[in-house]
C-alpha cells in the first residue's frame, strides 16, 4: 500500500518531520462518514504518485496518538496536511 499509517509520535516525528520532499497526513477516524468517502481517492492519489510524495494517515480517535493532532493544531476531521522537508507547507 502507498500509505503508511503512523503508531507513535515518534513514528509521526521521525517519518513526517524527518522526511524530505513532500509528505502528505491524512487525519481521520473511523466513525467519520466523509473519511470513509475520501479514502479510495486518497489512496488512488496515493498510488499514482507513489514514489514522488509520501502519504500517511493518523487515526485521530488513537488516544497515543493525540499529541500529534494538538502540535499540528488539527481542530477536525478529515484534515490533510501538507509537509515539505518536514515543515508545515499547506492545509
Amino acid at each position: 500500500m502507498a500509505i503508511t499509517a503512523i503508531t507513535s509520535v515518534q513514528e509521526f516525528d521521525e517519518k513526517v518531520l524527518g522526511s524530505k520532499g513532500l509528505a502528505i497526513v491524512d487525519f481521520w477516524a473511523a466513525w467519520c462518514e466523509p473519511c470513509t468517502v475520501m479514502r479510495p481517492e486518497v489512496e488512488a492519489v496515493a498510488e499514482r504518485l507513489k514514489g514522488q510524495v509520501k502519504f500517511f494517515t493518523v487515526d485521530a480517535e488513537d488516544k497515543a496518538l493525540r499529541p500529534i493532532l494538538l502540535k499540528e493544531d488539527v481542530e477536525g476531521i478529515p484534515s490533510m496536511v501538507f509537509f515539505k522537508d518536514g515543515k508545515l507547507l499547506d492545509r
